[in-house]
């Protein structure tokens, strides 16, 4: 039973970016401005610290695969998006000390270079029309200001789940 949590919490929080996006209006943002939540990614990102690599990327891939089907018109962006930052962050821990300010960090720099790839792909297949400087100025910044406040609220809650993830995973 207690195996089914983790699945659990990621689904929630899954469904929560909608959520959020629908019913939370910030007064920091104006009505120009674009507010996208990647509590997700950030999630994705804790497991692969504090868990380990090949959950990151196996939750990844899935909800990934999950979000490109619910969310986009285009199947594989967030999907290889998703799994290629867990896989990166993961080694990127590896010199560096996993505090949580560090992880945090490397979540922030995942989303800045996941909104990129996004929008760099949106560019290509010609689905946008939003310049660079718009795009930087009114979806990437209010995007990390949200996603900063995201994730201070949520990396001290789900290390303490995630550690407990790993010892039970690792006692059996």
């Amino acid at each position: 039973m207690r195996r089914f949590f983790l699945p659990l919490i990621v689904l929630i929080i899954f469904i929560a970016e909608s959520i959020f996006v629908d019913l939370v209006h910030l007064p920091f943002a104006g009505e120009e401005q674009f507010l996208i939540p990647h509590f997700l990614l950030l999630t994705i990102i804790f497991i692969t610290a504090y868990v380990n690599q090949s959950y990151g990327i196996i939750y990844g891939f899935i909800f990934g695969f999950l979000f490109d089907l619910v969310y986009t018109g285009v199947l594989g962006i967030y999907m290889f998006g998703y799994s290629l930052f867990a896989y990166l962050v993961s080694k990127a821990l590896k010199p560096l000390h996993g505090s949580a300010l560090i992880i945090l960090f490397l979540g922030l720099l995942s989303i800045c270079l996941l909104e990129f790839y996004v929008y760099g792909i949106h560019l290509l297949i010609g689905t946008t029309s939003m310049t660079l400087y718009s795009f930087t100025t009114l979806r990437l910044l209010p995007t990390l200001l949200l996603n900063l406040i995201a994730g201070i609220l949520l990396i001290y809650p789900l290390k303490r789940f995630l550690v407990k993830v790993k010892i039970e995973q690792s006692d059996e």
